[in-house]
């Protein structure tokens, strides 16, 4: 499987080759954890001075939260039917790492958990 991400850039002079497009291959047999991971590394997620870079990884809606200070990636809620749901283009999947400066990161993963991108149906 092909991925095709981007980032945003985290500073003025970040931003001379954005939207930091990569392309890499992984394999079809993939999970949740080794997609966010391997996006992760691909990305080269740049560090910042205080240590303290919030990311989320989205892709038609969110899917995890890195963070500069944690060790792993926190990931919301996903399973094997949402695969489906991810922005596809002609068999590549196109994954996108959004910056979030230095907000506490267990703040951004709550309200991406909570977020609604679709009005609920009432009986």
């Amino acid at each position: 499987m092909i991925v095709y991400l981007t980032r945003e850039t985290v500073s003025a002079g970040d931003d001379c080759d954005a939207p930091h497009a990569h392309r890499f291959a992984m394999s079809d047999e993939w999970t949740w954890e080794e997609l966010v991971e391997l996006a992760r590394v691909e990305a080269r997620l740049p560090f910042i001075q205080g240590g303290l870079a919030t990311w989320g990884l989205s892709s038609n809606f969110p899917l995890a939260v890195v963070a500069q200070q944690w060790t792993q990636a926190k990931l919301l809620f996903l399973t094997r039917a949402d695969r489906g749901r991810l922005d596809w283009h002609d068999g590549e999947l196109w994954l996108h790492w959004s910056y979030f400066q230095q907000l506490n990161p267990n703040l951004v993963h709550q309200v991406l958990r909570d977020l609604k991108l679709r009005a609920a149906a009432t009986s």
